[in-house]
């Protein structure tokens, strides 16, 4: 049995995830609108439902297990009767240290743990659980414990509404891609949430075909063609819902046990993002707003796959001005639409090259190019911030000093990197621990040792001073409703920048190496000097960022 809605919204008010005025407020709307108040407070609070329930077991002080720790106790659940387990939403499990626990959907529930503990023998504690993943758990259960059963999980015949429940836990958990992975038993959903991925639910096999195939006729991708990959975009509104509609990239590609699909949610949550939200020091940033606003030049944006380089140009585009500039953009694909500049997105007939090419013959001030790719792009570009435009643009290294040998690697002549880069900015999107359970700690030894000890960065290295006399202290995650359990919410960014002087031009030229340019830089920030930084004040943990730190 699932627990009651005043008993879940008290919870959710006392654990803050909304403000009693709010909640009032909110019944009048639900009133309005004729929907549940609890669906109404998740779509205008953005968290999902799990959020109320976790908040309900910290209050009752009940473990609460999230669907990959809902693993039924086989033993015990061959023992229980599959339709009590359905009726009474209750499944058997096993805890971390082993503990033997009674899965509920209502903490209250004394019928099912007396029926339990009757029909199995032993005590157990109660945790409680999401219905929805304690459904899909019971269901799993079944089908091991209880083969002679009917399913119990019934297939969804409707993949409007089902392509509408996913995407509406994509909104809720504000997850950045859909992962539809085709398996023997049918299709894995998983959702990648601050950079990790969570799965979300398990489908059938009639379930995944019509799925993949709803998300193909709103992608305008082929539904006959299952052999080959596809590529397409749509835009989708949840039904009934008043909130902006999403922008995704879809992706399909056919696997051993039929078609994986992949949805990339464009600009959600960086659509409105500005440079100060970024998560840049305050220095770098102050050099960055001056670097973009010259008149001409190019500054690059460097690091690998999902670092945000994206993010931080369409946050640079949103300082300008475009009432007074002329601004274009060649992208693959356009992510975020900016009002006031022309966006043009690479297809088979269109390539940055040529796109570049047109532009200088559009009187541009400002050329966004989503990435160079090849030596003709490049070499474009260069010397189009040569002359007398400004010129942005991506780049794939590890570190901001790195741009000048990449340059050089697909064949651009060193003289023309020095004579018009302005900026390299290297970045990683790291996550932030969340603000309302993080706990302080002592550090340990090595920590401690980490920490104190320098980070090989030449000039100052960026990182604040830590005096060891003195002590310090770091945070860790924990864990509350306002995070899911995770300990986290949200990402932030890690830079490194290196800015191009008189005396680095001549460098530059002269042959430089990555070293030689770290040597030469004049207020060099690490990544390794800012991650310092965010641990100290406790935005991010130390375990998300170690990785970072320079090699011995």
């Amino acid at each position: 049995m699932a627990v009651s809605e005043t008993v879940l919204l008290d919870a959710g008010v006392k654990a803050g995830l909304v403000s009693a005025d709010a909640l009032e407020e909110l019944r009048l709307r639900a009133r309005r609108e004729r929907t549940r108040l609890v669906e109404m407070v998740v779509r205008s609070c953005r968290f999902p439902m799990a959020a109320l329930y976790r908040a309900l077991a910290d209050q009752r002080g009940v473990p609460f297990l999230q669907g990959a720790e809902l693993r039924a106790d086989a033993e015990a659940a061959a023992l229980l009767p599959g339709r009590l387990m359905q009726q009474r939403l209750m499944l058997p499990v096993r805890g971390g240290d082993g503990a033997r626990l009674l899965a509920v959907a209502d903490p209250d529930d004394m019928v099912s743990l007396d029926r339990a503990e009757g029909i199995v023998g032993g005590k157990y504690g109660i945790a409680l659980a999401d219905p929805d993943a304690l459904r899909a758990a019971i269901a799993k259960a079944c089908e091991s414990a209880h083969p002679a059963m009917a399913p119990v999980a019934a297939t969804s015949d409707d993949p409007v509404r089902l392509l509408d429940d996913i995407m509406r836990d994509v909104y809720l958990r504000r997850a950045s891609d859909v992962h539809l992975e085709a398996c023997e038993e049918g299709m894995r959903v998983r959702l990648r949430v601050d950079g990790k991925m969570h799965e979300s639910r398990r489908l059938s096999r009639g379930d995944e075909e019509a799925l993949v195939n709803r998300i193909k006729v709103l992608s305008g991708l082929d539904i006959a063609e299952q052999h080959v990959p596809q590529d397409g975009a749509m835009k989708y509104r949840i039904m009934g819902w008043d909130i902006p509609e999403m922008d995704l990239r879809v992706a399909t590609v056919p696997t051993r046990w039929g078609e994986r699909a992949t949805l990339r949610v464009l600009g959600q949550e960086t659509g409105r993002l500005s440079l100060e939200q970024l998560g840049m020091p305050e220095g770098m940033l102050t050099e960055f707003r001056h670097a973009i606003t010259r008149p001409w030049g190019m500054v690059l944006v460097t690091g690998p796959t999902g670092s945000g380089k994206s993010t931080t140009l369409y946050a640079a585009l949103r300082e300008l001005d475009v009432d007074a500039l002329n601004v274009l953009t060649v992208e693959d694909p356009v992510e975020q639409t900016v009002a006031g500049i022309s966006q043009v997105q690479v297809d088979a007939k269109v390539d940055f090259a040529g796109a570049l090419r047109s532009f200088l013959r559009h009187d541009p001030d400002v050329i966004l190019v989503g990435e160079i790719r090849d030596r003709e792009t490049a070499e474009i570009a260069l010397r189009a911030a040569m002359t007398g435009h400004m010129v942005l643009s991506t780049l794939h290294t590890n570190d901001a000093a790195g741009v000048v040998t990449r340059l050089a690697d697909i064949g651009v002549e060193r003289f023309l990197v020095g004579a018009t880069l302005i900026g390299a900015l290297a970045q990683r999107l790291v996550r932030r621990l969340c603000p309302r359970c993080r706990r302080r700690r002592q550090p340990a030894g090595w920590e401690r040792a980490l920490l104190l000890g320098g980070d090989g960065c030449g000039a100052d290295g960026g990182g604040a001073a830590i005096s060891d006399a003195g002590g310090f202290t770091l945070y860790e995650p924990v864990g509350c409703p306002f995070c899911l359990g995770t300990g986290f919410r949200g990402r932030t960014g890690v830079f490194e920048a290196v800015w191009i002087d008189r005396d680095m031009r001549r460098a530059i030229s002269d042959g430089a190496g990555e070293a030689e340019i770290v040597a030469a830089a004049k207020n060099y920030r690490t990544l390794w000097g800012d991650c310092r930084d965010k641990v100290l004040r406790g935005d991010v943990a130390l375990e998300d960022v170690v990785h970072l730190r320079p090699e011995a």
